[in-house]
């Protein structure tokens, strides 16, 4: 009786369907939000970005997308990128010891942190902090211990950090940031909360 009614709504389903897609013509472009095919993209053109940011110094930060998200750059970063090996201009304005005085964000304390455990291959077994891993997804408190230095892994800003352009979003979105603390808008607590519901 059962499979009978599933059936019989499948089948009206299926004509319903049927009769409304014999007006419509479906195209590999009406399936793309950039309108063009998704099929064959060499003659798809990149979005025209306009990055008119001001110059380091004379913009407006702009608010965290989230708690402890990473800010997004708000000034021009011509001439600044890409990072390479031997060249990083944004450490010139946003090591902490210098951002103060030039008025930049100062690179948080979680970068100057390592969080990776020491792991070693001892007789076909992982070791990690002295003892052998038996489940990997086991759920651990993170350890992390200070550094003097930058982390090499927060070296190139560009992964995490990036800058806006005056483009129309394809997709709306209504997603509003919630802070429990005002000041966290502007600078990070993670080092804080790096264990919340885990200890």
């Amino acid at each position: 009786m059962i499979k009978k009614g599933i059936l019989s709504v499948v089948a009206v389903s299926f004509l319903t369907i049927s009769a409304y897609a014999a007006d419509k013509v479906i195209t590999p472009e009406s399936l793309s939000l950039r309108k063009t095919n998704i099929v064959d993209e060499s003659k798809a053109a990149p979005v025209d970005a306009k990055f008119d940011a001001a110059a380091p110094g004379a913009s407006k930060k702009i608010e965290r997308s989230y708690q402890n998200a990473p800010p997004l750059i708000p000034h021009s970063t011509e001439g600044l990128l890409p990072i390479k090996k031997d060249s990083n201009q944004c450490l010139s304005c946003h090591m902490p010891e210098v951002a103060k005085g030039v008025g930049a964000t100062p690179i948080p304390v979680s970068h100057f942190t390592d969080f990776r455990p020491k792991t070693e291959m001892k007789d076909g077994k992982i070791i990690k902090d002295g003892k052998a891993v038996v489940n990997t997804t086991d759920v651990t408190v993170a350890k992390y211990k200070t550094l003097k230095k930058l982390n090499p892994a927060r070296f190139n800003c560009s992964q995490c950090h990036v800058p806006q352009a005056n483009i129309k979003p394809l997709v709306k979105n209504n997603f509003k940031p919630e802070f429990n603390n005002e000041k966290l808008k502007g600078s990070s607590n993670l080092l804080d909360v790096i264990n919340k519901g885990v200890k």
